[in-house]
This record gives structure tokens, C-alpha cells and sequence, in this order.
């Protein structure tokens, strides 16, 4: 079975391309809705998000609010990698023991990671696809998401660049334009990963 990874910057069309991908008749996950399930309440994850960052990122039902966690680390590069250190080993095994965990007649799967490069995850995969947009469209797409251009300009400042992303990738998408182009590019990049 391919192991394939498919990273890209924020708001570049991870989710989007995750769910073409999966019409296609792959299996994918996304690291992401991992993490999320590592944070529900009592869990080790959440334990210890809570004893390194205290009550001002939790919501009124005590879950963890990922907005609240988001706007606390964007900035603050020490406290991005302690959220790292604490969610990023937890979230490694779980996609490892998905992928070992997917049927042996399986052609191909796909694991959709945010931050590879920045997790040292780049390594180790069959095929990497990184997704590209500029500037422009990502701005677009988070004001689009209730993200004021300032809070953008925060988050893309702290994210590697999409371009050094796609430098590093085996395969490059560009999403800069309508669905149909992207789901175009998505199926001529996964025919091409199988046929070799």
C-alpha cells in the first residue's frame, strides 16, 4: 500500500482536496480531526494542555477552545512548541497505527498533515503532495472563515511559506483557482503516484 501525505499552508485547500480524494475511493485522514479527538476532555492530551496554558484556553463547558489555543501560541514561538511537543507525538502514532490498520488490498491511503516539514515528518512517505496558494487567495479564504486580515497576516507569519512546502514535496497542487481545476490536478497527481 502507498503511504501518501498531503501537507500545504492554512487556507491553501487541505480539507477540501481530502474530500476529493476520498471520492476517488481512498482512504484519508486528516491530522487535524486527530488532534481534536486527542483533546476531548479527560484525556492525556488535554491534561496537558491544561497544566501548560491554564484556564484561558478552555470554554465554558471546560473543553478545550482550539480558537482561544490558537490565538495564545500564533505569536509566541515557545509556547507553539510546547503545544507541538505535547500533541504532535500523540497524533504521529495515531495516523501509524491507521495506515497499519488499513485493509492489505488497500492501492493507496492518504494522511492529511498540516505541519510535516514543521513536525520532522517529511521523511518516510511513498509520495508527498503539498498544496500551494498565494498570498492573495489565502487571505481571501480566511476572511471568508470570519478571520480578520490582521489575524491572517499573524497566522501566515507563523506557518513555513506554502512555496518552501511545495519545495520539499514530491508533487505540487497550486489552488489558486476554481474547484474544478483543483479536483482536475488532484486526479492527475494520484493517477500519476499509482502509476508508478
Amino acid at each position: 500500500m502507498l503511504r501518501i501525505a498531503l501537507t500545504g499552508g492554512i487556507a491553501c485547500g487541505k480539507s477540501v482536496s481530502a474530500g476529493l480524494i476520498s471520492e476517488m475511493g481512498f482512504d484519508v485522514i486528516e491530522a487535524d480531526e486527530i488532534a481534536r479527538d486527542l483533546m476531548r476532555p479527560g484525556s492525556k492530551v488535554y491534561r496537558d494542555v491544561k497544566r501548560c496554558f491554564g484556564p484561558e484556553v478552555f470554554g465554558p463547558e471546560g473543553d478545550i477552545d482550539r480558537k482561544a489555543l490558537g490565538r495564545v501560541v500564533m505569536g509566541n514561538v515557545e509556547r507553539r512548541e510546547k503545544l507541538n511537543a505535547i500533541v504532535h507525538p500523540h497524533v504521529i502514532r495515531k495516523w501509524e497505527e491507521w495506515l497499519d490498520d488499513r485493509p492489505k488490498d488497500m492501492v493507496a491511503a492518504v494522511v492529511v498533515v498540516p505541519l510535516l516539514y514543521e513536525a520532522g515528518q517529511g521523511d518516510g512517505w511513498d509520495a508527498v503532495i503539498s498544496l500551494y496558494a498565494d498570498r492573495t487567495a489565502q487571505v481571501a479564504r480566511l476572511a471568508e472563515r470570519g478571520i480578520s486580515a490582521e489575524e491572517a497576516a499573524k497566522w501566515l507569519a507563523a506557518q513555513m511559506k506554502p512555496g518552501e512546502k511545495a519545495k520539499r514535496a514530491d508533487y505540487v497542487i497550486c489552488n489558486n483557482g476554481s474547484l474544478k481545476e483543483l479536483k482536475i490536478q488532484i486526479d492527475r497527481v494520484m493517477n500519476r503516484i499509482l502509476e508508478k
